[in-house]
């Protein structure tokens, strides 16, 4: 707050600025300005000192040897000990003796028959795999198709997939399904049931067919179902093949 020069002046009385009713007052001596600009010089600095300080205790005192980095500058930390760069440690491999063949997937292979193909569908679900006919090529004697799932058990997969398969068949008997004994223990349920049906050929003629559906479904709830089916005129003789990629499915859960 700022020092008055002099006591504070009586109100101007009646007609003019003449003494009040106090009567003529005594000016005191005004301070001298040199000692104000002294005292504001002393101020000043104080203020630039304080500010140096904060600067100081904010930079570290001083420069450090090799100055301080700048934004584009790169860091090196001094090396510890010695670097080693440990090898990649390799996936275990899971997969067993009986592992031969085509993965289907959960630990599940399959091994083709000599004489089958992979479907050329990429795109279905599973792994199919088809007998193509003797001499006429885009034609099919049969199929074994491969397919898993968690949302049914072992009787409802194989029963849900015989539906599907002869829904486009005519004459269609679908046998009584059957417990099976599960050979591995690794399996909890086992379950197969057959078919007949005649098909429809390209040229509008039946075709007898007969199929079969076998699930098994393992101690985790992972059903695996092979679907497989032959033309009646060579069913007798290449069925063994059919059974045998079967088994081999079984077989790839010991």
């Amino acid at each position: 707050m700022s020092q008055p020069y002099g006591t504070p002046q009586q109100p101007p009385a009646q007609g003019g600025w003449g003494p009040g009713p106090a009567g003529p007052q005594l000016r005191t001596k005004a301070k001298s300005s040199k000692t104000s600009w002294i005292v504001m010089g002393g101020a000043v600095l104080a203020v630039l000192l304080i500010a140096v300080g904060v600067v100081l205790l904010v930079s570290g005192g001083g420069k450090d040897e090799g100055g301080t980095p700048v934004a584009d500058d790169s860091i090196t930390p001094d090396p510890v000990g010695t670097l080693f760069t440990p090898e990649p440690t390799k996936a275990p491999n899971t997969k067993g003796p009986n592992d031969v063949g085509i993965e289907v997937g959960k630990g599940v292979w399959f091994t083709p028959a000599k004489g089958w193909l992979q479907g050329p569908d990429k795109t279905i679900s599973g792994k199919y795999w088809m007998l193509q006919e003797f001499n006429h090529r885009g034609l099919i004697d049969g199929y074994f198709w491969v397919r898993q799932t968690q949302l049914y058990d072992a009787k409802s997969f194989a029963e849900h997939l015989v539906d599907i398969e002869s829904n486009g068949f005519e004459n269609v008997r679908i046998g009584k399904g059957v417990v099976v004994e599960c050979a591995i223990p690794a399996l909890k349920a086992c379950y197969s049931i057959g078919y007949t049906a005649d098909v429809p050929s390209t040229k509008g003629k039946l075709l007898p067919f007969r199929g079969f559906v076998t699930a098994y479904q393992d101690q985790f709830g992972q059903v695996t179902a092979t679907d497989a089916g032959l033309e009646s005129r060579v069913y007798d003789r290449r069925v063994n093949e059919l059974i045998a990629m079967n088994n081999s499915v079984v077989k790839s859960y010991s």
